[in-house]
């Protein structure tokens, strides 16, 4: 497969999965069917818009509108399955892990082509796999996942890193994107299944005024 076929296969598979996500925690939240279509674009689209915002470059849905329309439709179609997303054992995270895998390694591939350096190209990774997700849930007035103790941007941080390092050492672009969402993948994946979690900060309130 060429890789402008597999950048765009991925993309699609993405937006899929993000969509899904969002119409689940709809579901969970018993939103109207705009409301499922709300969150299912918004959580979609969000990183990406981002990422493309802080790189100045053409957003990419106004590039090509039909990514918008293609959320919403997976949002929509997702809706029977919002009706019974509870009897489901975390379909939303599952839903999620594939989107946050594949667009952590699209947004480091997107930032290392517009020239930045392989920090910048880390952060804005992160950024498009995490920031759909932080807006689905704050519209749907949920504690966003990353503030919680899940291992999800740690699992972002790994797979856009390994995205870079494999990057400098002349890995070729399809081993890459998929070494790359493989390690997002497993690790979050993993850290569902056997709840692993990162340690919390916990301060023992003060006995002084």
């Amino acid at each position: 497969m060429a890789i402008l076929d597999l950048l765009i296969s991925l993309q699609l598979v993405g937006i899929a999965a993000f969509a899904v996500s969002g119409a689940l925690v709809a579901g969970e939240r018993q939103m109207d069917w705009f409301g499922v279509m709300v969150l299912g674009i918004m959580v979609a689209v969000g990183g990406g818009t981002l990422r493309d915002v802080l790189l100045d470059v053409p957003v990419f849905w106004i590039l090509a509108p039909w990514y918008v329309l293609m959320a919403a439709g997976c949002a929509l179609a997702a809706i029977p399955l919002a009706r019974w997303a509870h009897r489901v054992r975390r379909p939303v995270a599952i839903a999620d892990a594939i989107g946050l895998a594949v667009f952590v390694a699209l947004g480091t591939r997107k930032a290392l082509e517009v020239g930045t350096t392989g920090l910048i190209a880390v952060i804005m990774g992160v950024l498009t796999g995490i920031a759909g997700g932080i807006l689905r849930d704050v519209l749907a007035n949920r504690t966003p996942i990353i503030l919680r103790k899940e291992v999800y941007a740690l699992a972002a941080l790994s797979g856009a890193s390994l995205y870079v390092v494999a990057d400098g050492l002349g890995v070729p672009a399809g081993i890459n994107l998929w070494t790359s969402i493989a390690a997002v993948l497993v690790i979050r994946l993993l850290a569902i299944i056997y709840n692993w979690s990162i340690p919390t900060l916990k301060v023992e309130p003060s006995d002084q005024e």
